[in-house]
């Protein structure tokens, strides 16, 4: 298909607009002279004749009487005196207008002649001898018309000349936009031919949506560069996490293979390749799951989630792997939330095990009920707690707060928690108070009991 600037395209339909704007008013200017012609034309024909009028009557014996002040002609205007009959009794015609036209005193009568147009009034007179007589005005078209034929041609020249200032103005705006917008285009480009996302699309100019468009691209441009940003941290960050476990498992192979030991030292070796292979399918199933739940590939089930049973089972795994070691005080208000059974358990699963790795010498809080039209669980622990700065992080991705403190964990756990939440229409609330604890409360929809529905 054939691709137009759009600047020029701009101009196209201006000039269209304006051509056919223009042709309008010069039909209408016409249309309005001639209008304005006739009602002038009428309206000077009405006075001339009654102030004619009173200069001219009948006698007793039949005879018609005029003063000096009466009138054959005025100007373009001819006078005549009919009598009852359309005989003419004073003045005469003018030269080639019709002489058959009888009296009429309704409406100004128009008649042509050998291309000539004449307007014809009539005005009618009683005399006291009960006589008729009528005087009659004429006037030719062409007589009248020249002044205001004068007119509509400075009308129709002023309108053309209105309608040029203004394509020239549509034509120097329609090269300033697109300027402006090759300018931007050009910026886009030279940003997609060599993948300099940090490079922005500047406009100084004085049009408020080329501004906005600017704006909105250059808004654009700082998501995918903070997006590539965050993916090559994503993938370092992979790497690190993995490089890790692998090279320990690496180094016992070679340390097995390359010296003669006891069966101990196998067996050690063999817990520790076993223990950094857990840890390597931990990471791998966690980022599998996020990213099945990013680009919508896990299915999500709407179910009827009891999550004080989810707490209590969850809670009853971990004693039993720390040996009893945990202490968990349990507030479970009857709460039923809409979700995957599955992926609710994962995030309250994610924030109790992280409460226990930083909670572990204290008692870990946990709590379920309802929120207005939410059901939620609460997780409190009173480990170290997060420092302010670092409390905007939590749910990045391998983000961790505190090496030292998150030795053992993967920085993945919160964000596949969040994801979980959002997935399900909630979010998870972060509160933390540096030295004294941390509290997490997941948010899910909660089921309306008194509709019995999902």
């Amino acid at each position: 298909m054939k691709q137009v600037s759009i600047g020029r395209h701009i101009l196209q339909l201006l000039i269209m607009a304006l051509a056919a704007m223009a042709a309008a008013m010069l039909i209408f200017v016409h249309i309005l002279a001639n209008v304005a012609v006739e009602y002038d034309i009428k309206q000077n024909l009405d006075r001339e004749l009654y102030q004619n009028l009173k200069e001219v009557k009948m006698d007793e014996t039949g005879q018609l009487v005029y003063s000096d002040d009466f009138m054959l002609s005025e100007g373009d205007i001819h006078f005549l005196i009919l009598d009852d009959a359309g005989n003419v009794l004073l003045g005469e015609y003018p030269k080639g207008c019709p002489q058959d036209i009888a009296p009429g005193t309704k409406k100004m009568q128009q008649v042509s002649q050998s291309g000539e147009t004449y307007y014809i009034r009539d005005i009618r007179k009683h005399e006291m001898n009960d006589t008729r007589i009528y005087m009659r005005s004429i006037v030719r078209r062409s007589d009248t018309y020249s002044r205001y034929q004068t007119l509509e041609y400075l009308s129709c020249l002023s309108i053309l000349v209105v309608f040029g200032i203004t394509i020239l103005s549509g034509i120097i705006l329609s090269k300033r936009i697109s300027n402006s917008l090759k300018g931007m285009c050009h910026s886009a480009e030279y940003i997609g031919q060599n993948m300099n996302i940090s490079k922005r699309i500047a406009y100084d100019g004085k049009f408020y949506e080329l501004a906005v468009l600017a704006q909105a691209n250059n808004r654009m441009l700082d998501r995918l560069e903070e997006t590539f940003r965050q993916q090559e941290q994503f993938t370092s960050d992979v790497a690190h996490e993995l490089r890790t476990p692998i090279a320990v498992m690496t180094a016992q192979c070679q340390y097995v293979r390359e010296k003669s030991i006891s069966k101990e030292d196998y067996q050690e070796a063999f817990e520790v390749i076993e223990r950094q292979s857990a840890k390597v399918s931990a990471i791998i199933a966690r980022l599998l799951e996020l990213s099945r739940l990013d680009y919508d590939r896990r299915q999500i089930q709407a179910e009827d989630v009891d999550l004080p049973e989810i707490v209590q089972s969850i809670c009853e795994d971990l004693l039993q792997k720390s040996g009893d070691t945990l202490r968990f005080k349990q507030r479970l208000s009857d709460a039923h939330a809409i979700g995957d059974i599955s992926l609710v358990a994962i995030a309250v699963q994610n924030l109790l095990t992280n409460a226990s790795k930083y909670g572990a010498d204290s008692t870990i809080e946990v709590e379920t009920g309802l929120r207005e039209d939410m059901a939620y669980v609460m997780v409190k622990d009173h480990g170290p707690g997060i420092q302010e700065e670092d409390m905007a992080h939590i749910f990045k991705r391998f983000y961790k707060a505190d090496k030292s403190r998150n030795s053992e964990g993967f920085g993945l756990g919160l964000p596949l928690a969040m994801k979980i939440a959002e997935k399900h229409g909630g979010t998870i609330q972060a509160e933390s108070s540096f030295g004294e604890g941390c509290i997490f409360t997941l948010l899910l929809p909660a089921i309306d009991k008194g509709r019995n529905q999902l």
